[in-house]
């Protein structure tokens, strides 16, 4: 309630509370080569690897008190991390949401998908933009399509072995230019492989380069990418603007972002690491929450004015992330 009153009603600067929501990247790594994605493209804005258990466990024993939710995901694929099944387990034991967006594309043993579906995560996000290998390396290149399948298939049936509901699994499917012509099969295939739900999402722009790029920029360079039906674009083709516009950004005062070093974050389209706002690991998340970064992003964001401090003057210029 402190937090919903001071953003609702004050926009405080200072914060009294802490974030209902963290995002952990278990590994900035990502096998697959996606052109939209800054960690596919090689770019070196990041640091790369993966975050080690104990200072995980740390962090999390800081912030359990205050979580609702954990989202066990960021610039990388969360199951290179070896110890994402412990990760997951451990913050599930705290009664915390819990989530993973991944591509799926680390093969999964037996033993791997049993034990996953025992830590009791409750969310399981697959991003599989294609079903053909034809269609779905387009854009998940390096991406093996069976890889996925077969993980989400052995994932439900361990559920069903376990009798268990969760995870709940649900496909994400980016459509673009490149696949929107399969849209009418996916409910089938959905039934086939035994997922929970179908999502179908709108492609981003260059998500390493949206929070400083104008949205008439955005659509010109996605050309390749944006659908043709524009109806299933989150951009207007002929105003060159997204169809619905954030008037403001609520994740300076609500959650925030924690790298696989510790680094932090004001939010996950966040990718140069020399725009973060601190170190969890160093400092302790309290201190780096309420630190000169946090006051002064979220005075400009309040105040609708940039002010020179943090890169979140970006989304203030050029319209914040939706």
């Amino acid at each position: 309630m402190l937090l919903f009153t001071q953003f609702g009603l004050f926009k405080n600067s200072k914060i009294v509370g802490l974030p209902l929501k963290l995002s952990f990247d278990p590994s900035s790594i990502c096998q697959l080569r996606c052109p939209l994605c800054p960690t596919g493209q090689g770019s070196s804005g990041r640091t790369l690897g993966k975050m080690p258990f104990d200072k995980f466990k740390k962090l999390l024993d800081e912030m359990a008190p205050f979580l609702y939710e954990a989202d066990l995901n960021n610039w990388g694929e969360p199951f290179l991390n070896p110890d994402l099944i412990k990760m997951v387990e451990y913050t599930h034991k705290k009664r915390i949401k819990t989530s993973v967006n991944t591509n799926l594309n680390v093969k999964l043993s037996e033993k791997d998908a049993e034990n996953l579906v025992k830590t009791g995560l409750d969310i399981l996000y697959v991003s599989m933009d294609g079903i053909t290998q034809e269609i779905y390396e387009k854009y998940r290149k390096k991406g093996n399509l069976a890889t996925v399948m077969n993980n989400i298939k052995l994932v439900v049936r361990k559920k069903n072995e376990l009798k268990s509901k969760s995870p709940e699994i649900v496909w994400q499917f980016l459509v673009g230019k490149h696949n929107e012509k399969q849209l009418p099969v996916l409910e089938r295939t959905k039934e086939e492989l035994g997922v929970n739900r179908l999502v179908i999402g709108m492609m981003r722009s260059d998500m390493g380069k949206e929070l400083f790029t104008p949205d008439k920029e955005k659509v010109e360079s996605m050309q390749k990418w944006l659908p043709e039906n524009e109806k299933l674009s989150r951009y207007d083709y002929k105003k060159k603007q997204r169809k619905l516009k954030k008037k403001y950004c609520h994740f300076l005062w609500f959650t925030s972002v924690v790298n696989w070093n510790g680094s932090v974050s004001p939010c996950c389209s966040c990718y140069q690491e020399k725009f973060d706002f601190g170190n969890a690991f160093e400092q302790g998340f309290k201190s780096v929450w309420n630190n000169e970064k946090y006051i002064a992003a979220r005075d400009a964001v309040a105040k609708g004015k940039p002010n020179g401090k943090t890169v979140c003057d970006n989304c203030i210029r050029t319209g914040f992330i939706d």
